[in-house]
């Protein structure tokens, strides 16, 4: 870690674990339930990386689909990075369909590929509470405006009331350890290597960061679209990947659990 950021990591790293003792009442009192685990272990931060059905394979249950881009392997990689970076009490990363009782133990969820996903009513249901108690999700491996039309219309589902926004440089997600002047592009392998075909018309729109906020202004949902920051966690450590794109995807991904913890 360079010198600069040294002091900010302290201080920073120490208000996340404030933030996650103080919460652990109001993460319960959110409705949770009792699963049957430690009180005092509800609210460390969980990387929860949600399953949805699809065709072909088979996991614990679940189709082996485009859920699972990129798992185990980018999930354990970002988890490292947020053990090596906070004093956060993280746990093992986790696969959780969205009506699994056990998503409000979960506070920070990452989805992938939902370029053709379609959501069941109790998964809608299920995600809309679990946003609105408090939950974050964040988005990623999306392309272009077929795959934007297909996503936002499961938000819509979801949210019909609310409106997707583009997330301004200067809000707090872009500050709330590593400074970002603007969003960066973290591509995916596909997009280095298939650049003509991957994105698709994605090139014509740029990366994008939006999302949605409930009614205080905090980010519920947390979109890159035309990115792949679970390639760059996936890939740190492949020759072929640059390792510059890699770097920006774990600082993201501090930024994102932070922020996710402190609001």
């Amino acid at each position: 870690m360079r010198r600069a950021h040294f002091s900010k990591c302290i201080g920073i790293a120490l208000a996340v674990s404030l933030a996650c003792l103080a919460g652990v009442a109001l993460w319960t009192a959110r409705g949770s339930g009792d699963s049957g685990h430690d009180l005092f272990l509800r609210n460390d931060f969980t990387f929860g990386r949600v399953v949805y059905q699809n065709s072909g394979g088979f996991y614990r249950g679940w189709g082996w689909g485009r859920w699972s881009v990129d798992f185990p392997s980018a999930d354990a990689n970002v988890i490292r990075a947020l053990r090596a970076t906070t004093s956060l009490k993280i746990n093992e990363p986790q696969a959780v369909e969205l009506t699994d009782p056990d998503l409000f133990d979960i506070p920070f969820l990452y989805i992938l590929e939902v370029g053709s996903l379609q959501f069941s009513q109790e998964e809608v249901d299920a995600l809309r509470e679990y946003l609105l108690r408090g939950g974050f999700l964040m988005v990623d491996d999306f392309h272009g405006s077929r795959q934007w039309a297909v996503w936002e219309s499961q938000m819509k589902r979801v949210f019909p009331e609310r409106d997707i926004a583009e997330v301004p440089a200067g809000h707090a997600i872009f500050h709330c350890y590593y400074d970002f002047d603007e969003y960066p592009l973290v591509p995916g392998t596909a997009a280095l290597w298939r650049p003509g075909n991957y994105e698709r018309d994605g090139a014509l729109y740029g990366h994008r960061l939006r999302g949605i906020t409930d009614d205080s202004g905090r980010l519920m949902v947390l979109m890159n679209w035309n990115a792949d920051l679970g390639d760059g966690w996936e890939h740190a450590a492949d020759p072929g990947y640059p390792r510059a794109y890699s770097l920006i995807a774990y600082r993201l991904a501090v930024n994102y659990a932070i922020y996710a913890m402190t609001h």
